[in-house]
């Protein structure tokens, strides 16, 4: 996807697979200093933290630690989910383009050019291929020759051998046998292609078959061989977009990803990765998978755009694009690639996101610190949820701490994105992660954790984004919110006279272990004891 200025792009997760049922939005993570109240009403006790600390820092609880994110990718650029919203709300691919990069414009790509993309699943250097009525092997002066077809040949394919290439094909005997052709075996490029159907049928060394549409070159790259398609602007965007975005989506979110992934391939075209290719066929580019990944509405995208491309002044926007921004994208270091909150990414899917990990598992991955005592972001860009994406992130432990980077720490336990918050963890398997899981996760009616998950009165407290779980072997984890919520905590909570909550409850009365809460509509409670 695109992603990262040429020519280092590291690579990204593709595309989530859409939600159609989930439209919530992104919804505000309580404040550290409202958490701490929270706990401190329950009389729960935490370390003073420094006072020029960023934030607080995550303790484990019951062995885990627990990260609560928004987004998928560094959100830079467009977000595909939010362009998908941004159709939903009525907005044209132009308007799309538009708000995803300010101030750049459309223009029309000169028609005809081709890309060169290295096709990266074929690794034996060899490039082989299925025969076929009408397939051909040329090289580079415009000599060629006509591959024959029947039972004696069963796969055809180019090979290196030393600095020449030569041409052999697979009997039916299961041997590879050369075939001597009037071709220069050595300082030419040598293609497959076919005029009849302008399609190349490749064989993996994974024994898959894939079409590609024009033509294919085995390249001497080093000491390996790379297969290279070459194949016009508009094919390649055919085996582009319904790659990187469902197409079954909005026509007008689908035709910004083509308008983006053209503009993005056009750039790479002006400042090649090497010598023998302009771009890859993997998310650390923008993912192509050739005439089978084609669709109908991906097609229609590619027509209904015909060469449109983002300029930003005279040249070739960087057109930048990851799955979801977390509902605020990020700065990518032009006056197009802006940091700003995002309407549109969460229309459509809740982009929030929790992952329990264990510190075990933290130790593992930085043994240096012994046994772990918390995590915490010391320093973040300050756009977004959480105070922004995690630039810095410390870990420490009985035998010291590691500063890593925010993008470390993401790939180190495989985040989504580095829009995120650490908090204490909710162990899998207990009552109220249990509840959690049932009421939808991260994006159920809670939200995420907002707090480690606490022993309390026998039973447990576990604090989320929208709401609080009370659990005790008598009443099972009972969840409150609102006013009832508030008033609860005040009144002591699970360690106060009321006991644990009997059922669920926001607003109106609540029933306890030992009383009940009456709130009016205004939001003033009465608090009876039994």
């Amino acid at each position: 996807m695109r992603r990262s200025p040429l020519p280092a792009c590291p690579p990204i997760p593709t595309l989530a697979p859409p939600d159609a049922a989930a439209s919530a939005r992104i919804r505000p993570s309580r404040s550290i200093p409202a958490a701490l109240a929270a706990l401190a009403v329950l009389g729960t006790t935490l370390s003073a933290q420094p006072a020029a600390a960023a934030e607080a820092a995550a303790t484990p609880v019951n062995g885990t630690i627990a990260i609560t994110g928004a987004g998928w990718g560094h959100g830079k650029g467009m977000s595909q989910y939010g362009a998908w919203g941004a159709a939903d709300a009525g907005l044209a691919h132009e308007k799309i383009l538009a708000f995803y990069y300010p101030g750049t414009t459309i223009a029309k790509l000169k028609s005809g050019s081709a890309i060169r993309v290295w096709i990266t699943a074929d690794t034996d250097n060899t490039l082989d291929v299925l025969p076929e009525s009408g397939l051909r092997v040329r090289d580079s002066t415009g000599r060629s020759y006509t591959l024959p077809t029947g039972s004696t040949y069963r796969q055809w394919r180019i090979a290196r051998s030393g600095s020449k290439r030569v041409l052999q094909y697979l009997n039916a005997k299961d041997s590879w046998v050369t075939r001597k052709v009037s071709l220069a075996p050595t300082g030419r490029v040598w293609t497959f292609d076919n005029p009849k159907r302008s399609i190349v049928k490749v064989r993996l060394p994974n024994g898959k078959t894939r079409d590609y549409r024009e033509k294919l070159a085995l390249r001497f790259y080093g000491s390996e061989a790379r297969t290279v398609n070459t194949v016009g602007m508009e094919n390649y965007l055919r085996g582009v977009v319904p790659r990187e975005m469902p197409t079954s989506w909005h026509r007008e979110a689908v035709q910004a990803q083509a308008v983006a992934a053209r503009s993005y391939a056009a750039r790479a075209q002006l400042a090649p990765r090497t010598s023998i290719y302009d771009i890859c066929d993997t998310a650390a580019c923008q993912v192509y998978g050739g005439q089978d990944d084609e669709t109908s509405g991906g097609d229609a995208a590619v027509t209904a755009t015909k060469n449109q491309v983002l300029k930003a002044g005279s040249g070739i926007a960087l057109t930048m694009f990851s799955s979801s921004n977390g509902g605020h994208s990020a700065d990518g270091g032009t006056s197009y690639l802006v940091a700003k909150p995002d309407p549109y990414d969460g229309r459509m899917r809740n982009p929030k996101w929790t992952t329990l990990v264990s510190a075990a598992t933290v130790q593992k991955k930085y043994p240096s610190i012994g046994t772990l005592r918390s995590i915490r972001v010391t320093e973040r860009d300050g756009d977004g949820p959480w105070g922004g994406r995690a630039d810095k992130v410390v870990i420490t432990g009985s035998e010291g701490s590691v500063s890593v980077t925010g993008g470390s720490f993401k790939t180190a336990f495989g985040l989504k994105e580095r829009l995120f918050g650490v908090f204490g963890g909710l162990k899998p398997g207990t009552g109220n992660y249990e509840r959690w899981q049932d009421l939808g996760g991260t994006t159920g009616v809670l939200g995420g954790p907002s707090a480690g998950e606490t022993a309390v009165a026998g039973g447990l407290y576990a604090q989320f984004e929208d709401g609080e779980l009370y659990w005790s072997q008598a009443t099972g984890s009972r969840l409150l919110t609102g006013t009832v919520a508030d008033a609860y905590r005040k009144a002591g909570g699970p360690s106060g006279k009321l006991g644990f909550p009997t059922a669920d409850a926001s607003s109106g009365s609540a029933e306890f272990q030992k009383g009940t809460i009456s709130c009016s509509r205004s939001g003033n409670c009465q608090v009876n004891y039994s």
